[in-house]
This record gives C-alpha cells, sequence and structure tokens, in this order.
C-alpha cells in the first residue's frame, strides 16, 4: 500500500466513525422518535397515554370503571382564573399580557371567535381544548365583569 492510498483511506475512516457516532445520538435506544408518538392527537393539556391506558380504551369491557370518579363540572370562573388568568390580569378587569375584558366592545360573536381560533402571535387558540358551550359560558363570565 502506498503512502497515497493510506492517506485517502484515513479520512473515509474519519468520516464513517462521525457517521456512526452521530447516528447513535440522534437514535433512541428503543428504535426512532417516530415510534413513540401517541396513535391518537392529544389535546392542549393532556399527557400521552401509556400502553395500558390505551388497551383500555380500546377495550372499555376489561377497563376497571371507578365509582367514586365523577366528570368535573366546567367551572367558567375557574377555568378563567386559571388559564385565561395568567394574561388578562385581576380576573380580566385589567391589562396584563392581554386586554382587559371588563366592558370589551367586541359582540359575544367576536369573542367567542377569538377565544376558538385564537390570534397568530398574540393569543392561543382554545378549541381544541373547549367546547363551543364552554366557550360561551367563558363569554357570558367575561360580560358579568363588574369593577371590584
Amino acid at each position: 500500500m502506498t503512502s497515497s492510498n493510506i492517506a485517502l483511506r484515513i479520512p473515509a475512516l474519519g468520516l464513517a466513525a462521525a457517521g456512526a457516532t452521530f447516528l447513535a445520538l440522534v437514535q433512541p435506544v428503543g428504535g426512532f422518535a417516530d415510534e413513540a408518538k401517541p396513535s391518537q392527537p392529544m389535546t392542549r393539556y393532556e399527557l400521552p397515554k401509556t400502553t395500558a391506558q390505551e388497551s383500555d380504551a380500546k377495550n372499555p369491557a376489561q377497563a376497571q370503571p371507578d365509582s367514586s370518579a365523577k366528570p368535573q363540572e366546567f367551572s367558567a370562573r375557574g377555568t378563567f382564573t386559571s388559564i385565561c388568568g395568567l394574561c388578562h390580569q385581576d380576573g380580566g378587569r385589567k391589562q396584563g399580557a392581554g386586554p382587559k375584558l371588563m366592558d370589551n366592545p367586541k359582540t359575544d360573536e367576536e369573542l367567542f371567535n377569538r377565544i376558538k381560533y385564537g390570534k397568530p402571535g398574540q393569543m392561543a387558540a382554545f378549541g381544541g381544548t373547549f367546547t363551543d358551550d364552554q366557550i360561551r359560558q367563558l363569554v357570558a363570565y367575561i360580560r358579568s365583569l363588574k369593577p371590584r
């Protein structure tokens, strides 16, 4: 082997080793990251289901119902305080990162659409999080705001 052949092979070995190292770092131990995607789309605040939970959802006859669990009732005030109140200060009575909502000049339909579809770069869309009825309850709560 001549010295020129050795010089050509060493960079090729270096590239192969770098490529193998890159793949080892990028590929998770259990396979590629696509395999870890949930089988169903998730809502805004939902955690991925475990395999056992997915099998229970597919086969409800085998799922063990919790008799003490009651569906949680929607509270427009509580929802507004915990989610919307981060940007709309003092329960919507003062401007924060978002505008003051008390005495808002927008129509109910405009408020409904803003909550449902959001405003790019300014407000997230909550149409996938809340039902239309829940959004109407939020609009009614906004309309009921009075000064403290």
